[in-house]
């Protein structure tokens, strides 16, 4: 990165670096002291990030009209091939060449601050240091802060079962959104999205705390869930069997709504899963699903309750009332 470019042409490098190796540690630090030396930079980063995430999620139909779709991927033909082919291009078509890019690799973003990420699909155990075992359920991503006398994991995005060494003089800590969860030995589950963020407890005890108002700040038993979803906390009870079970592949509902449990089989899907009918959507569900035949799984969810799904591409599924 030493030849003189804009600071649009160096975004666009990092951005190809990145995408082709979203693992290297060193790549990311000389990302990160790239993107400090002047607020221009992060400015470039900005605008070519917030242009690409909106490509990656524009219809189908812009890609089969984008040119650039017909073209090899950059690993295929080289990032300086395509870097070059870049940087002379303004505006809009930058940002089309940087969404496919993006698309090569989902969640590039958040896979730049995890330390530990699972792609659609699949789910990742991760073994601390401590003892400590972490599955991390598909789209997942955690921030590992292990030092002195703390143990701090940050849920970026999606869900993880955590089976925590218990440790009274290094107490275990899961921070997600707004909730702070405190190990006190134990197995529990926190998820966390756009809208809600959540944590169940299958074995043991667990201090669940909230900065929001109104605030939590009570001991989860277990069998015992609290959440908040748009700012207001819900809490309840399970089947102990039914919290983590997305471990083994097994998705179980008790009473929960339709878009509740499509929004669940979303990360284990390429498919973006769009629902339409709002009648559909606020049906009650309870059953069993099968997330390692997520399309299965959302059709006879779907179908039961009277709606339909129609794939009109393999990245894109359409749920109606009827």
């Amino acid at each position: 990165m030493t030849e003189q470019r804009t600071p649009r042409q160096a975004a666009v490098d990092w951005l190809l670096f990145l995408r082709d190796d979203p693992d290297d540690e060193e790549l990311k630090a000389r990302f990160r002291e790239w993107l400090a030396e002047d607020p221009a930079h992060e400015q470039a980063w900005a605008n070519v990030n917030k242009t690409t995430v909106m490509l990656t999620d524009a219809p189908q139909a812009l890609w089969d009209e984008t040119p650039v779709k017909k073209m090899k991927s950059a690993r295929q033909i080289g990032s300086g091939w395509l870097r070059r082919l870049l940087w002379p291009v303004a505006g809009a078509s930058v940002a089309v060449a940087c969404g496919v890019a993006l698309l090569a690799t989902p969640d590039l973003l958040l896979r730049l601050k995890a330390d530990q990420y699972t792609p659609i699909g699949t789910t990742k155990d991760v073994l601390l240091a401590d003892g400590s075992h972490i599955t991390l359920a598909p789209r997942s991503a955690i921030k590992i802060e292990m030092a002195g006398t703390e143990r701090h994991i940050r849920l970026l995005q999606g869900e993880a079962l955590f089976d925590v060494r218990h440790d009274e003089s290094r107490p275990f800590r899961v921070f997600a959104d707004d909730f702070i969860a405190t190990d006190v030995g134990t197995v529990f589950d926190v998820r966390t999205d756009a809208t809600t963020t959540a944590v169940a407890v299958r074995q043991g005890v667990v201090h669940v705390a909230s900065l929001r108002v109104p605030a939590v700040d009570r001991d989860l038993h277990a069998g015992e869930w609290v959440r908040i979803a748009n700012g207001q906390p819900v809490a309840g009870t399970s089947a102990i069997e039914a919290i983590g079970a997305w471990r083994d592949g097994t998705l179980i509902i008790d009473d929960e709504a339709v878009s509740d449990v499509i929004a669940a089989l979303r990360p284990w899907t390429t498919a973006k899963i769009v629902v339409t009918g709002q009648k559909l959507a606020d049906k009650r569900v309870t059953g069993t699903y099968d997330l390692r035949q997520p399309e299965a799984s959302l059709r006879l969810l779907v179908t039961t309750y009277g709606g339909k799904v129609r794939f009109l591409t393999p990245w894109l599924g359409l749920v109606t009332d009827h």
